[in-house]
């Protein structure tokens, strides 16, 4: 259903402007990619009629079809539709997690979050004509103690504050349904056993529709599967023919059912216009997420939407479409999403192994004394692959242009098509004159980067989108603006494009005019980042600042003092606060993370997002084992190979300082930013790795031109 935001009034009279210090000290203590924050009141709709929730773990898109779930295909028909990200608090979201998630309306678990086998939930205990669930309260005091601190029974609880009643058919159900206290109103064993009477006095009821769980969570077949869904939309059938022609339904996939990840089917009907969902927590047609299901659902009931649930009412996106169309689109877009999950860990590999090779080969050639047209062979070839090197994340986004998931081969097609888009950028970086300057090359491939990555953002993220160095919606770590490795990238290519330039227009004589141009364009790319419906970046946005007046100190031949880091910190963070405060202003339905993040600090909820994020920074290091080598070894060369001259034949890197000064305020100012990106971003050890992979290589093809004879102008 459409939210509506006419009529609202951005609260500037009423806002406690005394805490306004109190959001900024917070910011400076806090960066990273922050989920979104406390939920807004729901604007009231239509209470006529019971809201019901017909959860079926696992179920997907690819499922459905007219002839094998006709009365979910008819359903769909009158509905709106999306896909559903369901992940939780671990790799796989088993189905009562999904329940009790929906239960919070924020990421919840039955156990510890530790990886384990998913089985069915436990049966609650008759009361009456409800049912309470034993051991609740410990679930409870566990989910609040944990790093989401999600309140298991936010659902219950607000339909009861209300004045409603709950109903929950099922096991599953009951988990969703049950209140603060695991209590539901209204419990029957499985949806069949449901009385007529009682769809229809209860203000929101649940149901429990577990065939394709019960039909196995291991080496399932294909076959089995489908009878699982059949069975399945028959008891959907026997719920619909029953509900009053007043309730509103909605399907939703609440969970997986095997070590699958997929993103899951929901509905809700009956819709005004159906077409696709999308929703504030994703701004992504086709897609919401688990935690919207509890908004929705309570939204939909004319229950307002309590401040401990981080999801958002969801809302019709784009022009209609038939169900046929649309089932095929959210088919493909989880195949993709699916696709794109599993072909992260094969990519890292290979990019690990790539940059390993690389720093290897650029050893060789600075440590060996080649003589004559070998040495001039040896290094124009070393220059080559690291230049290639740097425009390996810029080729891994161009490579969203093409339908490569759509492949035979998709994961071989994918590398293929990074290694062509790779080719291509190095071959227009050494296509002019410019080729012979020694750092005119690397400035091309900076520039092409942070354009695209710019142009990007601005427009939506879909070169982001399904990257294996972007977001994935399976994952769920973030659905909009700029991922943590996508910012290490694009502030690295400022700040060396911004050295280029400034090399070019100090050697002309225009070192003033070379400062103005760092920081113009700093400033410039520091809008996109901090911008709420841009970058949207947390930390990115504290870390930024630093490295862009640390390069346009070092151009202006200023030294550095820890004074001036501290001074660009606390600017950074002025930055951010200001961000997040204007959209805190902004309705409910049109905030960003930024802004609720705002709201939270204004509320006194922040610490728990501020130590989860805290936590997962520091965890980072283990979890990342591919980025964490990356940065030990691009670290090691950058020392080793380029800046001692004691232990190799030329300081080549000083020999490059020598030939383009600017080149030193680049890589300082991206040094700056990587590091305190590490320690403001909650992936840490991924921004100083994309940051290093990209500079190092960059330094490597300056350094190996320096120790060419000077053959002509440049640029």
């Amino acid at each position: 259903m459409r939210l509506s935001c006419s009529g609202a009034r951005w609260p500037i009279a009423g806002w406690p402007w005394r805490r306004l210090p109190v959001l900024v000290l917070l910011v400076a203590l806090f960066g990273g990619a922050l989920g979104p924050g406390t939920a807004h009141a729901a604007t009231r709709t239509n209470t006529a009629g019971p809201v019901v929730v017909v959860g079926v773990p696992g179920l997907r898109w690819d499922d459905l079809g007219p002839r094998g779930t006709p009365n979910l295909w008819r359903l769909a028909g009158r509905a709106e539709l999306a896909n559903m990200s369901t992940y939780t608090v671990s790799g796989v979201t088993c189905p009562v997690d999904g329940w009790l998630t929906v239960s919070a309306g924020q990421r919840a678990s039955f156990g510890s979050g530790a990886p384990r086998e998913c089985g069915l939930p436990p049966s609650p205990s008759a009361s009456g004509s409800g049912a309470v669930l034993p051991g609740f309260a410990g679930i409870r005091a566990r989910n609040l103690r944990g790093e989401y601190a999600a309140s298991v029974g936010s659902l219950g609880t607000a339909i009861h504050r209300s004045g409603g009643l709950t109903m929950a058919a099922g096991p599953g159900a009951a988990f969703a349904a049950a209140d603060d206290q695991g209590r539901v109103d209204f419990y029957a064993s499985a949806p069949e056993a449901v009385p007529p009477a009682a769809w229809a006095s209860a203000r929101l009821a649940v149901v429990d529709v577990e065939d394709i769980q019960s039909a196995g969570s291991v080496d399932i077949t294909r076959t089995r599967r489908a009878a699982a869904v059949r069975q399945a939309d028959r008891r959907i059938g026997i719920v619909l023919t029953a509900l009053p022609a007043s309730a509103k339904v909605l399907v939703a996939g609440v969970s997986d059912t095997s070590r699958r990840n997929s993103l899951h089917v929901v509905l809700a009907a009956p819709a005004a216009r159906p077409g696709y969902l999308t929703s504030a927590s994703t701004r992504r047609q086709g897609l919401v997420t688990l935690t919207d299901l509890t908004a929705g659902a309570l939204s939909a009931a004319g229950v307002p939407v309590p401040g401990t649930v981080v999801g958002r009412a969801w809302h019709p996106n784009g022009e209609p479409v038939t169900v046929a169309a649309a089932a095929s689109w959210l088919s493909d877009a989880n195949r993709a999403a699916e696709i794109s999950q599993h072909s992260m860990t094969p990519f890292w590999i290979a990019f690990m192994a790539g940059q390993l090779l690389l720093y290897t080969a650029g050893a060789l050639a600075l440590r060996r004394d080649w003589q004559g047209r070998r040495r001039r062979r040896v290094l124009a070839a070393t220059r080559t692959v690291a230049l290639c090197g740097a425009a390996g994340p810029l080729a891994t986004y161009l490579v969203n242009l093409l339908p490569w998931s759509r492949s035979p081969h998709p994961v071989t097609t994918m590398l293929a098509c990074v290694a062509g888009f790779d080719i291509l950028i190095v071959a227009a970086a050494l296509a002019g004159r410019w080729r012979r300057d020694v750092i005119a090359p690397g400035t091309i491939i900076a520039a092409l980067t942070m354009v695209t990555f710019a142009a990007d953002v601005m427009t939506g993220a879909r070169l982001q989108w399904n990257s294996v160095t972007g977001y994935n919606p399976i994952i769920a770590g973030r659905f909009y603006g700029f991922a943590n490795i996508a910012f290490a990238a694009y502030a690295t290519a400022v700040l060396l494009t911004a050295a280029g330039l400034a090399h070019l227009l100090v050697t002309r004589g225009h070192r003033r005019g070379a400062v103005l141009v760092v920081l113009a364009l700093g400033a410039a790319a520091e809008v996109v980042t901090a911008w709420p419906d841009w970058g949207a970046k947390f930390g990115g946005t504290i870390a930024f600042v630093p490295g862009i007046v640390i390069t346009a100190l070092i151009v202006a031949g200023r030294r550095i003092s820890p004074a001036h880091v501290v001074g660009c910190v606390v600017a950074g963070v002025a930055v951010i606060a200001t961000s997040a405060f204007v959209d805190h202003l902004r309705p409910p339905a049109h905030r960003t993370h930024l802004g609720e993040f705002a709201g939270q600090v204004l509320n006194g909820q922040a610490a728990t997002v501020v130590s989860r994020k805290a936590g997962a920074m520091l965890r980072s290091v283990g979890h990342s084992p591919e980025l964490t080598i990356l940065t030990v070894a691009a670290l090691l060369f950058l020392w080793l190979a380029l800046i001692r001259p004691t232990r190799w034949r030329a300081g080549a890197l000083e020999l490059a300082y020598g030939r383009a000064p600017a080149l030193r305020a680049g890589l300082s100012g991206a040094f700056a930013t990587s590091m305190i990106g590490f320690l403001v971003e909650d992936s840490g050890i991924s921004v100083p790795g994309i940051a290093l992979a990209i500079a190092v290589p960059l330094a490597l093809a300056a350094a190996v031109r320096a120790l060419e004879p000077v053959t002509g102008r440049g640029w």
